[in-house]
């Protein structure tokens, strides 16, 4: 009996004492309120991610009509479908993240001829994004890019680096202000610099090519000269002309071997043609080696740019780029009206 009655009490006060496993009454109580502050965590975040997002849209979408007012031809919006301006959306700006938007880089005239596609007459793009966050924790970011093939494609890889550079600059030095129009800014003017350099090389090489191949030039026959001595100044003149905004542009070239046939080559062929002399800027540069009697040799270059800023400087640059000697090249310029800067 007495076992019996041991064994009850024993049972009876395993149950009554709180340390025992089976008996914990403040263990579910607390599990429930932290599950209850873990949920309230939870909800305060989720509250102040959504203020902080819906700041970052306010803000990426006034960048985004800033963009559009400012490159209304050059920005189109990204909705979901490339953003190649087959659907009606694309004219609609998007009402909550992802902002993409496409950048739009004008190819050269020479492109626009030959692509004959309204839809193709843009170099290169660039598709950037406003991401979540932007622009103070988030900087803007490429997305992707592509180029025609007729655009040479480190030709928008440097573009796209100025894009990158000038975000990351605006994020790290200027505490994440907004950089849309700065990084577009960016990427059009370095376009323009690139696309003229090529179309200046271009015309260089076309002439050169000319001077190596007589067939594909014509010798002009200079008259108004009174110095019989410019038997030895021929000058070859491109068929072609290249017209940029109503200017247009075209090259003569010409062998030369001291100063005296520079200018003698340059005094025929002004006076001996009245559509040159009526040109707006006749800019030209030279670069040739000259013996010494002593059998020393100087390199000699010079450029004149006739009023156009920097164009004889650029003609120059150009013929030392190519290591040119014994060379003359004159670009006559008939102004269309625009300044081409």
């Amino acid at each position: 009996m007495m076992d019996v009655n041991s064994k009850m009490n024993a049972s009876n006060k395993q149950k009554l004492d709180p340390s025992a496993k089976e008996f914990c009454p403040n263990e579910n109580r607390e599990k429930n309120e932290n599950d209850l502050n873990d949920n309230d965590n939870d909800n305060d975040d989720d509250n102040n991610s959504r203020v902080l997002y819906e700041e970052s849209f306010g803000r990426s979408s006034a960048d985004l009509e800033i963009l559009r007012a400012a490159y209304p031809d050059e920005i189109t919006y990204n909705n979901g479908n490339g953003g190649d301006g087959d659907d009606d959306d694309d004219d609609v700006q998007p009402d909550w993240f992802p902002l993409i938007f496409t950048l739009n880089l004008g190819c050269t005239s020479q492109n626009h001829q030959d692509e004959g596609k309204s839809k193709s007459r843009f170099g290169a793009t660039i598709t950037m994004e406003f991401p979540k966050g932007y622009p103070t924790t988030k900087s803007l970011e490429v997305v992707s890019y592509r180029n025609l093939p007729s655009t040479k494609k480190d030709i928008i890889e440097e573009v796209v680096a100025s894009v990158k550079s000038t975000a990351q600059e605006a994020y790290d030095v200027y505490g994440g202000e907004e950089c849309g129009l700065s990084c577009c800014a960016a990427a059009i003017e370095c376009w323009t610099l690139l696309i003229e350099e090529v179309e200046q090389q271009t015309l260089l090489e076309k002439e050169k090519s000319s001077l190596c191949n007589t067939a594909s030039g014509k010798i002009l026959q200079q008259q108004g000269s009174d110095n019989n001595d410019d038997g030895d100044i021929h000058w070859i003149t491109s068929e072609d002309t290249l017209i940029d905004r109503k200017s247009v542009f075209q090259a003569h070239l010409c062998l030369v071997e001291n100063e005296d046939m520079v200018k003698r080559a340059v005094r025929k062929l002004i006076e001996g043609s009245t559509k040159i002399q009526r040109a707006t800027h006749n800019m030209y540069a030279y670069r040739f080696t000259e013996t010494l009697p002593n059998g020393k040799t100087i390199l000699k270059h010079d450029n004149d740019d006739d009023g156009e800023d920097a164009a004889g400087s650029r003609l120059a640059q150009l013929l030392e780029m190519r290591k040119e000697d014994g060379v003359l090249i004159l670009v006559s310029r008939w102004y269309g009206g625009t300044h081409l800067g």
